[in-house]
């Protein structure tokens, strides 16, 4: 009988799905075609052998699969059966998406937070990489430090001797990482090959395979190839050059299509399948040497240097590493079943039987469809699937524009960041950590010493995180063209805010591990009543603490620490992990920096490149980090009230609003004097108002409070719609807007327009220390030029901040130096 007949009837009596048959069908056609140089008989004979021997592979391989998934299925329903909430509820709803995302609400692991773990555990291995090949001080990623080098720890990636004992060693050191990282994979689930020397993931450009289409991409990455060192992941058989073409059809379409090829539409939540099926492409593609992967990095990679694909890999599997080992093989299936799960719930409320939801009966089914809606969100946010665009092109002119609203705008943010060290306190004392010296530790940070000291202990490199799409505090993923991101990035660091960011999450955390080192010989009934509190929120035992305190401590300047790398070395690997979690989860109310959760309810799932989605970012952009603060704190607080602990909900509620209160007032005055005015006379209220909201990551509506006009210029209108819309408003004004008024006979102003167009539009010309002497010394003399009127505007300007602030100018608007130093004297009203 032919396979087509032998599929056909697997089909007809239920043994195999359609797409199941086509599969092999292809798979077998491709088996025939390599084997084809023996004749009609021979080859089919042959391939049946071969499709057998991948058949019993890939059967191994999805029963290991199903083991795994089965233990992970009772792991999840254990932690979802015994989770209670702040109340003391059972609540499975909340539980759902605690999984996904908690900052130490739940007991047990979620994706987020071993995602994280796993990221600090990678870039502690390759601290020594990350270290060399730093980012510049000025330019960044686009001239790192020891650029040169890298090609030396390509090639010795690729198992060349150059001589270079330094690149040797970096090259371990990646080599080791990825080690780590494969079997890690594997053992959730994955089937990445093992092959030495393999040299470095490649970064597959989907619209560059797109644009080029499938047979010149095929043309040109086969004789790049080493196909005698290529095998197949399951099997270990060799692939020749006959097989490679079918092979290639199969990985092309693959990429173009993310994964849609080997999919029938049905009704159920799709996407790229289990994740253990996937990444093996980065292993099975195995490239002659070091000179053919970087030429296929230029043609199909988006032009990412070998440090780009180092840590762009590292990222996604340890995303990919986190959803398999907390869901399983296949996390979406996972995802769908926990829904179900809290429908199943839902439904028992409503009709008056047992559940595990906490809620009414009548709300209970309401609760549940809100509670996967979040799920769902919350999910396509961890998996990337919220920033990957729908429109390219026009999603592209949307990010250029938002990345450079924001090299123009956010200059002057490293000053409100300032309320870090307001937060850093009362994280610090909530978690039972000393607070002293924690403004000291933060500016310790800065140094190069000492972030080392913290990347070696596991706490992530943001820098080396976030090097395809650039993460940014306030803002959140940089997108778009390269160019328009690297202003936006340069401006952020140049400013103050990226690198001040870095040092406090790096102070938090080396803290927490400092804390517990001066506790390891205590019991943990022993331990202060805040920090054990924090250690079981966690769901950390006294079994879990006494196996931690055994680790040997790390010493550094006669300080002691309690590192995840000695936990991993020394006792338990699993522990170390979630220690780390627990330390960059309570790092994250220090130093709120993102949140997915944040996130989806500021977009709502929506995308890049739709109509929607531009406008949801637009309207959301520069309001992330008041959200995610919003969230955090408020989680808390109202977790305190919620178990009836109403005087400590309070405290903590008070000392947060104080200590931000009180470092909000200091940004705003620094910001008044680097404006060129007097600081705030802070015995008015109206004072304590903005500083209050300065402090709350909300600054730029403290001045709404006062006036209708903001920092920026626009009303508030413009300002809720977001900055991108306030543009448009500004650019239709001084183009469409004077042409009218030129029209109909009106008097104009586009000179003065013009300047002020420019003063919130120069990319960098918004940084904090450079901004004052930039306005006075060239966009004002410009104004002289283009406006008749302009001494009255700017004598118009010294008027409004002085009705309605009380403040005057000690560089006054339009004088190319300044006439005076500040009157400190003006804070206390004098």
């Amino acid at each position: 009988m032919s396979i087509q007949n032998c599929l056909n009837e697997a089909v007809r009596g239920g043994e195999l799905s359609k797409q199941e048959a086509e599969r092999l069908k292809r798979d077998f056609e491709r088996f025939r075609k390599h084997r084809a140089a023996g004749g009609d008989a021979l080859a089919d004979e042959q391939a049946r052998l071969d499709l057998l021997q991948s058949l019993k592979a890939d059967t191994a391989q999805k029963r290991r699969r199903a083991k795994i998934a089965l233990q992970n299925i009772r792991e999840i329903e254990n932690d979802f059966f015994t989770h209670r909430n702040a109340a003391g509820n059972a609540d499975i709803a909340e539980a759902g998406l605690l999984k996904l995302e908690h900052f130490g609400n739940a007991a047990f692991s979620s994706v987020a937070g071993r995602q994280g773990a796993i990221t600090g555990m990678a870039h502690a291995k390759m601290e020594s990489v990350l270290h060399h090949f730093r980012r510049g001080a000025l330019a960044g990623d686009a001239a790192r430090h020891n650029a040169a080098d890298l090609r030396n720890v390509l090639r010795e990636a690729f198992g060349e001797d150059t001589g270079d004992m330094a690149a040797k060693g970096l090259a371990k050191a990646w080599r080791e990482t990825h080690e780590w990282l494969r079997a890690r994979f594997n053992a959730a689930g994955g089937a990445i090959g093992e092959l030495e020397n393999w040299g470095l993931p490649q970064h597959h450009d989907a619209r560059a395979l797109r644009n080029a289409g499938i047979d010149t991409w095929k043309e040109t990455i086969r004789p790049m190839l080493d196909v005698e060192r290529m095998t197949h992941p399951l099997t270990g058989a060799r692939v020749d050059s006959a097989e490679l073409d079918a092979i290639l059809d199969d990985i092309y379409y693959s990429i173009t299509t993310e994964g849609w090829i080997d999919r029938k539409p049905a009704r159920l939540a799709a996407g790229r399948g289990a994740l253990a099926g996937q990444r093996a492409e980065h292993r099975f593609l195995v490239f002659h040497d070091p000179d053919t992967w970087l030429q296929y990095q230029t043609f199909f990679g988006g032009g990412s240097d070998p440090f780009a694909a180092m840590m762009g890999h590292v990222n996604l599997l340890a995303r990919d590493i986190a959803a398999m080992e907390v869901l399983g093989p296949n996390p979406n299936g996972t995802i769908e079943w926990i829904k179900q799960a809290i429908t199943k719930e839902a439904q028992n409320a409503a009709a008056g039987r047992k559940s595990r939801i906490d809620a009414k009966p009548q709300r209970a089914l309401d609760r549940a469809k809100g509670a996967n809606k979040r799920i769902d969100d919350v999910w396509a946010s961890l998996r990337g699937a919220l920033e990957t665009p729908v429109g390219g092109r026009s999603a592209n002119v949307a990010a250029a524009a938002r990345s450079l609203i924001t090299a123009s705008v956010l200059g002057s943010a490293a000053i409100s960041s300032i309320s870090d060290a307001g937060t850093s306190i009362i994280a610090r004392r909530f978690a039972g950590i000393s607070s002293k010296g924690a403004i000291a530790d933060i500016m310790k940070h800065f140094g190069s010493m000492n972030r080392r000291e913290a990347v070696a202990a596991g706490l992530i490199l943001d820098s080396a995180q976030h090097v395809f799409h650039a993460q940014a505090r306030y803002v959140g993923t940089l997108q778009g063209p390269q160019w328009a991101s690297y202003l936006a990035d340069r401006v952020l660091t140049l400013s103050g805010l990226t690198p001040w960011t870095q040092a406090a999450r790096h102070a938090f955390g080396m803290a927490f591990q400092h804390e517990l080192a001066n506790h390891a010989k205590s019991a943990f009934a022993d331990l202060p009543k805040a920090l054990r509190g924090t250690l079981e929120r966690h769901g950390m035992t006294s079994r879990q603490w006494d196996m931690l305190r055994k680790a040997p401590l790390h010493r550094n300047n006669g300080a002691a620490f309690l590192r995840p790398a000695e936990i991993a070395d020394r006792i338990d690997p699993k522990l170390a992990e979630r220690y780390l979690e627990i330390i960059q989860a309570e790092t994250e109310f220090a130093v709120p920096n993102g949140s997915h959760r944040s996130k989806t309810v500021m977009r709502e799932n929506t995308r890049p490149g739709t109509f929607l989605g531009e406008v949801v970012r637009s309207f959301t952009q520069f309001k992330s980090f008041g959200a995610v603060f919003i969230l955090l704190h408020g989680m808390r607080i109202h977790a305190m009230a919620a178990g009836r602990e109403y005087g400590s909900a309070a405290a903590y509620a008070g000392s947060l609003l104080l200590s931000t209160t009180l470092f909000g007032a200091a940004a705003l005055q620094i910001k008044q004097v680097a404006a060129g005015r007097d600081p705030r006379d802070m015995t008015d209220p109206e004072s304590w108002g903005a500083a209050l909201l300065q402090g709350g990551g909300l600054g730029i509506y403290g001045d709404f409070l006062f006036s209708n006009v903001n920092r920026y210029g626009g009303g508030f209108s413009t300002t809720l719609a977001g900055p991108l819309v306030q543009r448009a408003n500004d650019f239709w004004n001084l183009t469409a807007g004077n042409a009218i008024q030129l029209a109909t006979g009106e008097k104009t102003h586009f000179g003065r327009e013009l300047v002020r167009f420019a003063r919130g539009n120069v990319p960098g010309g918004n940084i904090w220390y450079l901004r004052l002497a930039f306005e006075r010394t060239v966009l004002d003399q410009l104004q002289f030029l283009a406006d008749p009127e302009a001494n009255k505007a700017f004598k118009r300007q010294q008027r409004f901040w002085q009705r309605e602030f009380g403040q005057e100018f000690w560089w006054k608007p339009g004088t190319a130096a300044p006439q005076r130093g500040p009157d400190i004297g003006a804070i206390a009203g004098s």
